[in-house]
């Protein structure tokens, strides 16, 4: 990959004028949303839940709004949610080991004991022992026992004439798609356990010590009840998640978030659903591990940035691989299948030289260019990954696809089909 064009700040004005028009949310939205989430969660759901389950009622310390709304990475309506329901045992953290040693790299076992809290409800005991196999939590029984809660609560709740709830089951969350004056948001509620930075895992997994920047040791990390894709039948490993470790390392860093929402934006527009936003985020804590020394490397201008880590994405295709940042044993991208990651390099690719092409002609207009990285046609937009062609684009041939024979093609095939219809009708009235 070629080094960034020193004529890059020429790209600035153009971005920031897409952030402003296409990537900021609109104040009313998400006030609207918020309000739904507050009178749904934390008015109605929230107390009715610890109503009806003791176990909940013992273990619920608090929501965690996670995900890229609530960490200012968000592009487009705020419609998706993402809420942590932060669970802790009735014991004392000695009680409980982190065992990773086994287990597929990012995820851990938990195992737990049995000298609970002497006010822990028997009932609660017997719960907590019935999720355990050999001592250990299985995710699939919390899950059930977080479903059986939450459609408990929906059958008592009489909503407002123009609200609906609905449950559903997604992986280790329990949906909720809430209807509310026409306008729909999908709430997934995920029950994790957290620990404090006493029980940090072991290496190789990345240790606080060796993180880039201050950090607040307080914090705390979970385990969430999501299966390795390697071992989906083990229930007994949960995901780690270091959440709030990475709001922390992210936050205060002048365009860095404003770049991972245009990384997004140009995800979306290309259709690379492969690329999931948790990739895009994890290419940035990467970086802000490589520019560690250069404490104003986030300071430079938006094109600058944007072309840098374009090329960062591309160079991590071209390896087949996007680490975990906490495990780097552990590739991001393994499960992807290897046409559809050199379609995207290639796409990445031709990208990339158009921008470096327009930037080394002084007289070009940019706007083009930067409609066609942003607002990409449907004669050129890349396929959606269920209908990924088989045939992968070179890198070295991405530049060369003409576009105007596909659309002179697509012409002459509609104009085929229109004399087709011509010639039917006839022949239908003689």
């Amino acid at each position: 990959m070629s080094s960034v064009p020193s004529t890059v700040n020429r790209l600035d004005e153009h971005l920031q004028k897409l952030l402003r028009q296409g990537v900021t949310l609109k104040g009313d939205e998400v006030k609207e949303a918020n309000c739904s989430l507050q009178n749904v969660l934390l008015n109605i759901m929230q107390p009715k839940m610890k109503s009806i389950d003791e176990t909940f009622r013992e273990l619920y310390k608090q929501p965690h709004y996670v995900g890229s709304f609530y960490e200012n990475l968000r592009v487009g309506r705020p419609d998706e949610y993402d809420i942590n329901l932060e669970l802790q045992l009735p014991m004392d953290e000695s009680e409980v080991k982190i065992v990773t040693t086994g287990t597929t790299p990012g995820f851990a076992k938990i195992k737990v004991g049995k000298d609970f809290h002497s006010r822990t409800p028997e009932a609660v005991k017997r719960k907590i022992e019935s999720w355990c196999v050999d001592n250990y939590l299985c995710r699939d029984k919390v899950i059930q026992w977080l479903i059986g809660i939450v459609d408990k609560v929906l059958q008592t709740v009489k909503w407002p004439r123009n609200m609906s709830v609905k449950p559903c089951t997604s992986g280790p969350a329990v949906t909720l798609k809430i209807s509310e004056n026409n306008k729909e948001l999908s709430v997934d509620l995920v029950p994790v356990f957290t620990f404090g930075a006493d029980k940090w895992p072991a290496p190789p997994l990345r240790q606080i010590k060796n993180l880039p920047g201050k950090i607040d040791t307080s914090l705390k990390w979970c385990v969430v009840p999501k299966p390795p894709r390697e071992d989906i039948s083990s229930k007994q490993q949960w995901r780690m998640s270091f959440y709030m470790y990475e709001k922390c390392l992210m936050n205060g860093l002048s365009n860095m978030k404003p770049v991972v929402k245009l990384m997004k934006l140009l995800r979306d527009k290309q259709n690379w659903v492969s690329l999931s936003s948790y990739y895009i985020k994890t290419l940035f804590l990467l970086e802000q591990e490589k520019q560690r020394l250069d404490d104003k490397f986030w300071n430079k201008g938006l094109g600058y940035l944007f072309m840098h880590m374009l090329g960062q994405l591309e160079n991590y295709f071209q390896r087949e691989e996007i680490p975990f940042f906490w495990d780097k044993r552990s590739n991001l991208i393994k499960h992807l299948k290897k046409d559809e990651i050199k379609n995207m390099r290639g796409r990445v690719t031709h990208l990339r030289k158009m921008v470096e092409r327009a930037l080394s002609s002084p007289g070009q207009d940019l706007s083009s260019v930067v409609n066609e990285l942003f607002v990409i046609t449907m004669c050129c937009s890349a396929p959606r990954r269920e209908e990924t062609n088989n045939q992968a684009i070179d890198p070295q041939q991405a530049e060369g696809t003409d576009w105007n024979a596909l659309v002179e093609n697509v012409s002459l095939g509609v104009a085929f089909v229109s004399v087709g219809v011509m010639i039917a009708r006839r022949l239908y009235q003689n």
